[in-house]
């Protein structure tokens, strides 16, 4: 009964400290993807860190399954009271995609204004990959999500209100690189947008690959708050286009 009684009065001052905040104007949510897994999010906290507007990066990825991160999801928002901001913009890698698309058909949109989407032809056949060729490697780092990831389809988001645009990975990781046989097995690549079945107001390509959305913030940064501020994207970056050669290695750092 005294644990209860504990419990309850943490709910009521948690509840009242997001009831009685002042509201802020606008923040930045980031959800990192698979590749946080083995890069983590250190780089991209300490660059964001001194952003113009507050940066959320939450580990909500579930071993389990994409609904168990959509619940992770939910519980951040409510914990981090992101309800307080006139103006959520969202920054989602992959699985971020699959994820916070569901998330808002659960939902609603609640604050989000603007969604920039992170999305690769050619690394979004990884988690098939893994499963094909790197079974137990895949169990142990990744669990039963990539199996959850291969079979779920894209949860369209369609929602005209919120201003929407998506960077385009051009260039291939060595991890694709590396199996490319198996990556080319699932047929042809398009580096058209609506490939990837999700509509937006803008895209763009960015000559990255992308583990670099891990390691290098610096590259692409600005073009985020660029994006959120303007609503499309600069004159500099449109001018990127799909690459002849994707499959030439990058530095990671």
């Amino acid at each position: 009964m005294k644990n209860i009684l504990i419990l309850t009065s943490l709910l009521i001052i948690v509840v009242g400290f997001c009831q009685n905040s002042t509201e802020k104007k606008e923040a930045l949510l980031i959800l990192p993807g698979f590749g946080s897994k083995i890069y983590g999010t250190r780089t991209l906290s300490k660059y964001f860190k001194n952003a113009e507007m507050p940066v959320y990066i939450p580990k909500y990825i579930s071993r389990k399954s994409i609904k168990a991160s959509i619940c992770n999801l939910e519980k951040y928002y409510k914990k981090h009271c992101l309800n307080q901001y006139e103006s959520l913009h969202v920054l989602a890698y992959i699985v971020g995609s699959w994820t916070l698309n569901e998330w808002i058909l659960d939902n609603g949109k609640r604050n989000i204004k603007t969604i920039l989407y992170d999305r690769s032809p050619l690394q979004e056949r990884a988690p098939t990959i893994l499963l094909k060729d790197l079974p137990l490697i895949n169990a142990l780092v990744f669990g039963k999500i990539t199996k959850d990831f291969v079979s779920k389809p894209y949860p369209l988001m369609t929602d005209s209100s919120i201003l929407t645009g998506m960077l385009i990975e051009t260039y291939a990781t060595n991890f694709i690189r590396k199996h490319k046989l198996s990556a080319m097995e699932q047929g042809p690549v398009s580096w058209e947008y609506t490939s990837l079945m999700q509509p937006v107001d803008h895209f763009t390509y960015l000559p990255l690959n992308h583990d670099q959305l891990y390691t290098l913030p610096q590259l692409f940064g600005a073009d985020i708050f660029h994006f959120i501020h303007h609503g499309s994207f600069s004159s500099e970056i449109i001018k990127n286009q799909p690459v002849e050669n994707p499959y030439i290695k990058l530095r990671k750092r």
